[in-house]
């Protein structure tokens, strides 16, 4: 494949990502509300998870610098030595499940990354937050799996490359940002 293949099937997957346009105001309305949002991935989307969390911390309020009321970030694939505590100590299906039960509260947000949708920890941690009232974001590739058919907001790319739902997946978080900061 060369470059321009793969650049042209990027552009491609871009112009048909399919999301729900609540997600922005869902995000936007935690300003008000003084809610946190956490966000989760696995291998690749991990990466996305903490780039999206960085970003909205500090890149989606306008004047950082001199703003306090600030967007309250978590990424749940961020903490290796808890990860790997509950990985080593109950299972991997439970790493993010295990910290939102000490972090999160209802009406805070969760942000699932997952090109297939169907990792079980990503499905135990979108089941929590439905138990104690979180609003789920789902971004999917694939054919969107569980994470699809069960998170309340959806955005995703109907693709079956790990490499190209990324891309798109994390354009889709700079896209957010920029949104947020302009909004």
């Amino acid at each position: 494949m060369t470059f321009e293949e793969y650049s042209s099937q990027i552009k491609s997957e871009l112009d048909k990502l399919v999301y729900d346009e609540e997600i922005l105001f869902t995000l936007k309305n935690t300003l008000k509300t003084g809610k946190k949002i956490f966000i989760a991935g696995n291998g690749g989307s991990a990466s996305i998870a903490n780039h999206c969390a960085c970003d909205f911390s500090k890149g989606a309020t306008s004047d950082w610098k001199n703003n306090f009321n600030r967007y309250k970030v978590i990424s749940l694939s961020s903490n290796l030595s808890y990860m790997t505590a509950i990985s080593n100590d109950e299972n991997y299906t439970d790493v993010f499940k295990q910290q939102l039960v000490n972090l999160a509260e209802e009406g805070d947000i969760l942000i699932l990354i997952s090109s297939s949708g169907n990792s079980p920890n990503i499905i135990n941690a979108l089941e929590y937050a439905k138990e104690i009232g979180m609003v789920s974001i789902g971004i999917c590739g694939f054919d969107g799996g569980q994470l699809k058919k069960s998170a309340d907001l959806i955005a995703h790319v109907n693709m079956n490359s790990y490499e190209v739902c990324e891309d798109v997946h994390s354009i889709f978080c700079h896209y957010i940002t920029i949104w947020l900061r302009n909004n």
